[in-house]
C-alpha cells in the first residue's frame, strides 16, 4: 500500500472518530460510569443497613427495637415529605412520569421528579426506612437515581452536543438503573424496549445499549461476575411439571394484578389527604403494625426479601403460609406509611413464597423451578411487562434448561393478569398524574 493510500485511510479514521454521532455517546457513557459508581455504593449500603436492622430486632431490647422502627419508618416519610415529596414511594411511577414528559417544556417538573435533590433524598430516605427493617427493596429507587444522573448530565452534555435529546437519556438511565440493580444487562435493554421506550425506541436505541453494557460491565467489574439469586437447581422437568408451572403462573399472575390495584387505591387514598397530623398518625400506626409483626409474628418481612429468596434457592428452605402473608403484608404497610423504597424486590419476595408454599403443599418435585416460575409470574401480573420478568429471573440464575418453563409463565402470567386489570400499578400512577396535570389546565 502507497503512502497516498495510507494518508487516505488514516484522513477517513479520523473523519469517522470525530462524527458527531460517536461524539453524542460520550455524555451517554460518563453518565454511565457516574451512575454505576453510585449504584454499586447505595446497593453496598442498603444491603449493609438491611443486616443492621435483623441485629437491632434479634440482640436488643424490645423497646430499642421498636423505637428503631417507628423513628425510621416516619424518617423515611417526613424527610421527602419535607424535602422532596416525589423521594417517596418505589421511585419507578417518578421515572416513567418522567420519561413522559417533554424536556422543553416540563424540565422544572422533570426535575421534581429525578432531579439531583430528589435522588440525594431519596437515597437517604430508603436507607433510613430499611434500617428499622421497612419491607422495601433498593431495585426502583435505584432506577430513579440512575435515570437522574442521566437526565442531569443530558442537561449538561445538550450545551455543547448538537441534537442531544434529554428524553434519551432518562429512558437511558432508567434501563442502566436496572442493569445495575439486579446485574442483569440484557434484563435493562428488555425493560427499556418493553416498558420505557415503547414505541419511539428505535430512535436512540444505539444510547441505550452502550449505556446498559457500560454501566453493566461497570457494576460487575466493581460487585464481581455474581448472579442475582445464584445457581439453583432444577430437578428434569417432564408432562407433568407443566401443569404446575401454568397453574402457580396463573394464581400468581392474577394475585400480582390484585396487588397493584391495591397499592394504586391506597396511593389514591393517600392522596386526597392534606393535613399533616392525619399522615403521622397513619405512618406511626403503620410503623407500630409493622414492628408488631416482624417481632412477634415473623421477621421474615424485613427488607426486600432476597434474603428469603436465597434461602428457598439454596438452604433447602421451604415457605410457610406466614411467609407468604407477611411478605404481602409488610409492602403494604409500608405503602400505606408513605415511605421511600421499591416494590421490585418485594414483589420477587411474594412471587417466590407462594411459588414454595404451592410447590410444598402439591408438588414438591421441582420446588426451585416454581419458585422461579412464581417470581416470573407475580412480577409479570404486578408490572405487565412478561419479557422482562422472565428475563430477569433467567439472567439472574442462569437456568438455560428452565428457559422455556419461564417464558411460558411469563405469557400465563400476562393473559391471565388481564382480567384482573389492563394496566399495572406504575402505568396507573403515571396515567393518574397526567389526568390530573390535563385536567388542572382545562378552564
Amino acid at each position: 500500500m502507497d503512502k497516498s493510500a495510507k494518508r487516505f485511510q488514516l484522513h477517513k479514521l479520523i473523519e469517522l472518530l470525530q462524527y458527531k454521532e460517536s461524539l453524542r455517546v460520550v455524555p451517554f457513557l460518563v453518565a454511565s460510569c457516574v451512575a454505576a459508581l453510585v449504584s454499586v455504593l447505595y446497593t453496598k449500603i442498603f444491603f449493609a443497613t438491611e443486616e443492621v436492622s435483623l441485629k437491632i430486632l434479634h440482640e436488643t431490647h424490645w423497646s430499642l427495637s421498636l423505637f428503631a422502627t417507628l423513628t425510621t419508618i416516619f424518617l423515611s416519610w417526613y424527610i421527602p415529605y419535607r424535602m422532596a415529596p416525589q423521594a417517596g414511594g418505589s421511585g419507578i411511577p417518578q421515572m416513567l412520569i418522567a420519561n413522559e414528559l417533554d424536556p422543553s417544556t416540563d424540565s422544572k417538573i422533570i426535575r421534581s421528579f429525578i432531579g439531583i435533590r430528589v435522588i440525594l433524598v431519596k437515597i437517604v430516605s430508603s436507607i433510613v426506612c430499611v434500617l428499622g427493617g421497612g419491607a422495601v427493596g433498593q431495585e426502583g429507587p435505584t432506577l430513579q437515581i440512575a435515570s437522574g444522573i442521566f437526565y442531569r448530565i443530558g442537561e449538561k452534555s445538550t450545551q455543547w452536543i448538537q441534537q442531544a435529546s434529554t428524553r434519551s437519556f432518562i429512558l437511558a438511565g432508567g434501563a442502566s438503573g436496572l442493569a445495575a440493580a439486579f446485574n442483569t444487562p440484557l434484563g435493562g435493554i428488555v425493560y427499556a424496549l418493553e416498558e420505557l421506550s415503547k414505541d419511539y425506541f428505535n430512535n436512540f436505541k444505539t444510547y441505550v445499549l452502550w449505556s446498559v453494557m457500560a454501566t453493566g460491565l461497570l457494576v460487575q467489574t466493581a460487585m464481581g461476575g455474581y448472579l442475582y439469586f445464584g445457581f439453583p437447581s432444577i430437578e428434569s422437568i417432564n408432562f407433568q411439571s407443566y401443569v404446575y408451572i401454568v397453574t402457580v403462573a396463573a394464581l400468581t399472575g392474577i394475585l400480582g394484578a390484585v396487588v397493584g390495584k391495591i397499592f394504586f387505591k391506597i396511593s389514591q387514598f393517600r392522596k386526597v389527604i392534606k393535613n399533616v397530623r392525619k399522615l403521622v398518625v397513619i405512618n406511626i400506626t403503620c410503623g407500630l403494625i409493622f414492628w408488631l409483626c416482624i417481632y412477634f409474628w415473623n421477621d421474615h418481612g424485613i427488607g426486600g426479601g432476597k434474603a428469603i429468596i436465597t434461602d428457598l434457592l439454596f438452604k433447602d428452605a421451604w415457605a410457610t403460609p406466614s411467609d407468604v402473608l407477611i411478605r404481602l403484608v409488610g409492602p403494604i404497610i409500608m405503602s400505606l406509611a408513605g415511605v421511600a423504597g421499591g416494590l421490585f424486590a418485594p414483589t420477587l419476595a411474594i412471587g417466590a413464597t407462594f411459588g414454595s408454599l404451592f410447590s410444598e403443599i402439591l408438588w414438591p418435585h421441582n420446588h426451585h423451578l416454581l419458585i422461579l416460575c412464581g417470581m416470573i409470574g407475580f412480577l409479570t401480573g404486578f408490572m405487565k411487562t412478561p419479557f422482562t420478568a422472565f428475563i430477569l429471573i433467567f439472567e439472574m440464575t442462569d437456568r438455560h434448561s428452565s428457559l422455556f418453563p419461564m417464558m411460558l409463565s411469563a405469557a400465563v402470567a400476562a393473559g391471565i393478569s388481564h382480567i384482573v386489570s389492563q394496566h399495572s400499578f406504575y402505568e396507573l400512577v403515571k396515567e393518574d398524574f397526567f389526568h390530573t396535570k390535563d385536567s388542572q389546565k382545562t378552564p
